[in-house]
């Protein structure tokens, strides 16, 4: 009779055993899968910050674009002017800087 205790003894510290390596391959197994689930968070939200990123800066571009056409199409107006002026206002100045310039040279 006691040998069979001694022999239920051993059998349930194998069966323990068995229990405690089953339940430390599931555990092992629920940490692999947890790592990867982290994992494709992280990517996942990378690549969301990305994209807001990336939306946000065009955004901001677009909205720059907007507000600088007005400012260069004036530019341009304003070029455009210049370069057109009338030729005999522009002999009409030449004329006055020549005159000024000589005047100062010769009162001196």
């Amino acid at each position: 009779m006691a040998l069979d205790i001694v022999k239920k003894i051993a059998e349930i510290e194998r069966q323990g055993e068995d229990i405690v390596k089953e339940a430390q391959h599931k555990a092992n197994i629920l940490i692999q899968d947890a790592k990867k689930k982290s994992e494709e968070i992280i990517i996942d939200a990378q690549n969301n910050a990305d994209a807001y990123y990336k939306e946000t800066i065009k955004k901001f571009e677009d909205e720059a674009k907007k507000q600088v056409e007005p400012m260069i199409e004036e530019a341009k107006r304003r070029r455009d002017e210049i370069k057109n002026i009338p030729k005999d206002k522009m002999e009409k100045a030449v004329n006055m800087v020549i005159e000024r310039i000589v005047n100062s040279h010769g009162n001196s």
